[in-house]
């Protein structure tokens, strides 16, 4: 039942497309942003999964994930 808040912020140019990601599915995107922060509210093991935030433009692509376990 508690809220989670993660982080995701690059620079680049052209500024990168930023989108988080559960799994394969989309759960936000934003182009042009310098960060991108994802709000959870009221976790429930349900919500248990890999979060990966992809950064991307037209000179590549990087990402970082974290693996959220909720009891």
């Amino acid at each position: 039942g508690s809220q989670v808040h993660l982080g995701c912020s690059a620079e680049g140019r052209p500024p990168p497309l930023l989108t988080w990601f559960r799994g394969p599915q989309v759960l936000r995107e934003e182009p042009g942003a310098e960060s991108l922060p994802l709000h959870l509210a009221q976790v429930s093991p349900q919500d248990s999964g890999t979060y990966t935030c992809v950064a991307e433009n037209r000179h590549g692509r990087h990402n970082r994930s974290l693996e959220l376990h909720v009891a």
